[in-house]
């Protein structure tokens, strides 16, 4: 493997075909992505590439994506298909299957968000809770990743912490993004809350938690935390609420550390999603 990889485990072979899958994670801050060896069950190799300009528009969002595929083509096993996608976006939202319409999907997003004239709607179905989660991507970004990995699933950040609606029966589940988190709220494994906050530094986090919290009476939950979020950051937040959890992937945060699991720990999830 190139030098820089963030980590690459000592079972990985470049050229016996294991069918390792690959997922990976698209956003503005970054490309990132893994693979997972489904005989040995853990992940064999995780990397984050930072984008070499700054994405102004698709055409350029595209292009870095190419350019960090061909880095990528010479130094992957192969995978099996489809390759799953983890797009980091704040333009999700869920629609109970009651009043859910194929037909409605558009006007569902554009009643929150501004939708982009080239922004395509996706769509999955969470059993668990019985809603369809709804998310806008950018189509020639979608194009360009389904051109360079094939068949590709897409998913969106909300749609996989809601999922784990099993492992967390009753709690705060919240993910970091780039200025935003999203939040779920469950209770006796039902969803309470689901929404995404626009957050600058701490204190909005402190802020939107406490209010959450006050609002729904859930003060004294266990908080489930992934995503863009430093240890020192948490080390200051659980002096607010000393319920906090790191979720972490056990493998990955043994040799690379507490912090980059959490960070990727929704990247690292994706192949549970079936």
């Amino acid at each position: 493997m190139q030098s820089g990889i963030d980590y690459v485990d000592k079972s990985y072979c470049l050229t016996e075909n294991k069918n390792y899958r690959l997922s990976i994670q698209v956003s503005l801050n970054g490309f990132s992505f893994c693979m997972y060896d489904p005989v040995k069950q853990k992940h064999v190799v995780l990397k984050h590439f930072v984008y070499s300009e700054n994405i102004a528009d698709c055409d350029i969002w595209t292009k870095e994506i190419n350019r960090i595929a061909d880095l990528m083509t010479d130094n992957l096993a192969p995978v099996a298909s489809p390759v799953k996608c983890l797009f980091t976006s704040r333009k999700n939202t869920l629609i109970p299957k009651s009043v859910f319409s194929e037909n409605n999907i558009k006007s569902y997003l554009s009643f929150f968000f501004q939708l982009d004239e080239l922004d395509e709607i996706h769509y999955k179905y969470i059993s668990e809770i019985e809603a369809y989660c709804c998310y806008a991507l950018p189509s020639p970004v979608v194009a360009g990743i389904i051109s360079r990995f094939g068949r590709t699933e897409f998913y969106n950040q909300a749609y996989t912490v809601i999922r784990r609606i099993n492992n967390c029966k009753t709690g705060m589940n919240i993910v970091f993004c780039n200025n935003f988190m999203d939040v779920s709220v469950f209770r006796d494994n039902k969803l309470v809350l689901n929404n995404s906050f626009e957050i600058f530094d701490l204190k909005d986090i402190i802020y939107f938690v406490s209010a959450i919290s006050d609002k729904f009476n859930v003060k004294d939950i266990p908080i489930y935390i992934s995503g863009n979020i430093s240890n020192s950051e948490i080390k200051k937040l659980k002096k607010f609420f000393p319920l906090i959890v790191q979720e972490q992937n056990g493998k990955i945060s043994l040799a690379l550390g507490s912090e980059v699991s959490t960070k990727y720990y929704n990247l690292l999830s994706l192949h549970e999603c079936e």
